[in-house]
């Protein structure tokens, strides 16, 4: 049994199952990018491309590319690179801790002088304050030089008979294991998040105000633990900007003013344009595509409104017009409309932002296909249909929202801040060790052996070690306390 676990153990920790994974999450992410994914974009989109590319599909559908990252082969390889990272940081924490746990370890010359770097300073007789001539006075009066330069780098000092031992950042060993576990937190982060997650699209006219319910999304994807926790708390298009300057004067192009009330009461009011998002009780919203909206009603002979409503049109092309296809009402009758922005030629003001701007509405309407009606309307302007007249009596600005309730993100934060700290303590809190032994030859004659070691950049630490014996060197010759 022991043998089975053995072998389990060694297939999770291996270094190269950690390198296949993260390939393969690598190109099942790029997979992702360029297959339509059914849960992030509109179903209308979606269902063009499918009809466009049945066969693609059909396969696609069949292996769950469309759903890629919640498929079972995603899931699997993610599932694989936790389980790899889980054993890679149990191993090398309990490592770790096992070093600290561990005594001053006091080494001889044998040790010493096999290290990486290591040095002997021999004391002969009359040097510096060694003029007696007992083996213990040489010993402490070579220790009383050593120690100081130590303490002096921040060394914690540990002493035995002739034996020095030194260690500074004994507590950088747990860098590198707690990184591991910041990236496991990460990814629990970012399951947690996924599972509970709603997204979604949200189209407002100026002055519209909608509850943040389920029915007011054009588009939403929800998780399964999300569980239609919908706060219903209002959303209201006070103002649109087509060109929207900050408070600094800088152009941000397209904005909404949006307010955020509950129970009749305004919680939060703010400007969302490109790179400028607002959050309101976790959610997050940002700016997505936008349009103008005219406002088409239909009347009975006698004046009484029949239908009517704001035809929310969208600019193909970016080239200012707006177009929209509808349909009138219960008339059975089909509609086109293009509507744009233009200025009174008659103007006498020469600035782009005095012109006062109207718009004009380009109007088809058809009955089984045959065209019955195309002309232009100005605002206020009305036709008759039939028995019935249609009036163009408002324009307004549209624009649909991105809205995110993630319950992972500030925990995904949190990770990315751990892991800087993380990496923080293990590049700049190097576990580093000296060891020193000194050996009496004869009479007032002894040698000092000593080395040292860091955990990593052990080429940086040579130059360390190099001050330290020479610092030793100078007290010793010179016979400072």
């Amino acid at each position: 049994m022991d043998l089975v676990w053995e072998k389990i153990s060694n297939f999770f920790k291996s270094r190269k199952l950690a390198v296949v994974l993260i390939f393969l999450i690598i190109i099942l992410s790029i997979v992702g990018t360029q297959i339509p994914q059914k849960s992030q974009i509109k179903s209308d989109v979606y269902n063009a491309w499918k009809n466009n590319h049945p066969q693609e599909a059909d396969i696609f559908e069949t292996i769950g590319f469309t759903n890629l990252f919640s498929s079972v082969i995603f899931l699997s390889v993610a599932l694989l690179l936790f389980m790899n990272t889980l054993f890679c940081t149990q191993n090398m924490l309990s490592g770790a801790l096992k070093k600290l746990r561990k005594n001053q370890q006091f080494r001889k010359k044998a040790y010493i002088s096999g290290l990486e770097n290591s040095a002997v300073i021999k004391i002969e007789n009359g040097t510096g304050n060694n003029t007696e001539k007992k083996p213990e006075n040489v010993n402490g009066n070579v220790v009383s030089e050593i120690v100081p330069v130590l303490k002096a780098r921040e060394y914690k000092i540990s002493q035995q008979e002739n034996c020095i031992f030194a260690q500074k950042n004994r507590f950088g060993v747990l860098g590198t294991p707690l990184f591991h576990l910041c990236i496991l937190f990460i990814i629990l982060a970012v399951v947690y998040g996924n599972t509970g997650r709603m997204e979604g699209d949200m189209r407002l006219i100026e002055g519209q105000t909608l509850s943040e319910d389920h029915g007011n999304y054009m588009f939403i994807n929800e998780g399964p633990f999300f569980n239609e926790n919908h706060q219903g708390f209002d959303i209201t298009l006070e103002k649109f900007y087509a060109n929207y300057n900050d408070e600094t004067g800088t152009p941000r192009g397209n904005a909404g003013r949006l307010v955020i009330t509950e129970n009749g009461q305004e919680k939060k009011t703010d400007v969302v344009y490109s790179n400028h998002l607002m959050t309101y009780n976790g959610y997050t919203f940002l700016g997505n595509v936008f349009g103008m909206a005219p406002l088409l009603i239909l009347r009975n002979p006698d004046g009484s409104v029949l239908s009517g409503s704001f035809i929310t049109a969208t600019d193909q092309d970016e080239s200012g017009r707006y177009v929209a296809y509808f349909k009138l009402g219960e008339t059975g009758l089909d509609g086109g409309l293009m509507v744009y922005m233009t200025a009174n030629l008659t103007s006498g003001k020469i600035t782009e932002s005095d012109i006062e701007q109207e718009p004009i509405l380009f109007l088809k309407l058809f009955d089984k296909g045959r065209e019955i009606y195309n002309g232009t309307l100005k605002l206020n302007d009305t036709i008759k249909i039939n028995d019935k007249y249609l009036g163009f009596y408002d324009i307004k600005y549209w624009s649909n929202f991105y809205i995110v309730k993630d319950y992972g993100i500030i925990f995904v934060y949190a990770g990315i801040g751990m892991i800087i700290l993380c990496l923080t303590i293990s590049f700049f809190m190097v576990p580093k060790k000296v060891w020193v032994e000194i050996v009496n030859e004869k009479d007032n004659e002894a040698e000092i052996y000593i080395g040292g070691r860091a955990d990593k950049f052990r080429a940086l630490y040579e130059e360390e070690f190099s001050d330290i014996v020479k610092d030793i060197k100078e007290r010793i010759t010179n016979g400072t306390n």
